[in-house]
């Protein structure tokens, strides 16, 4: 029975990375359950002994990835030199970051499909939150004359210019030039918003 419960967690765990992995890549709609218990090496039916829908798994996903996300940030500004926040940003708007959505933040790859699909609204809000929360633990440290009451705006005015910029940057991926230009403007848009009051 222990054995069974442990592989049934891991089946759970595989089809939440492949589906966040196919939803960021190829978007909600270009992904359907098959293909999902398919890249975990499952069968189809494995998927809803899981989750009720599409939909409850790409909610689910969403907030799994920008959890990790979070995490990630959190190691990146903790190993970072100088300047850690410069550091979470300098990773976000790479064009590494740019060029592989299907690993790369979810926010960035799904936010616009909230219009087109709600159900992802609470996975994607609550993953959303933990980048916030990363962003405000960074700052205290990175900028340590930001007034604690301060760090919530200067997180979302981080994380807007960072979000943001990715998406222009990719929308102008066949201009390299304006594409490597968004990439810099947001790097210095989101160094300012961390610095203002």
């Amino acid at each position: 029975m222990r054995v069974t419960r442990q592989l049934q967690a891991e089946h759970r765990v595989a089809m939440l990375r492949q589906a966040s992995r196919l939803f960021r890549a190829h978007g909600l709609a270009g992904v359907s359950v098959a293909d999902i218990t398919h890249a975990a090496g499952l069968t189809h039916g494995a998927f809803y002994g899981h989750f009720d829908s599409k939909s409850a798994i790409a909610a689910e996903a969403c907030r799994e990835s920008l959890t990790r996300a979070a995490a990630r940030w959190l190691d990146i500004a903790a190993q970072s030199g100088a300047d850690p926040l410069a550091a979470v940003i300098d990773a976000y708007l790479s064009e590494s970051h740019r060029d592989q959505p299907g690993g790369g933040c979810a926010l960035a790859a799904l936010g616009a499909e909230t219009v087109r699909e709600p159900a992802i609204v609470p996975g994607l809000g609550d993953g959303t939150e933990a980048l916030l929360a990363a962003l405000e633990q960074i700052l205290a440290t990175a900028r340590p004359a930001l007034a604690a009451e301060h760090c919530p705006a200067a997180a979302l005015a981080v994380l807007a210019a960072m979000n943001g910029g990715l998406q222009l940057a990719r929308a102008l991926a066949a201009r390299p030039d304006r594409s490597l230009a968004a990439l810099a403007a947001a790097r210095h848009a989101a160094l300012r918003a961390a610095d203002l009051p």
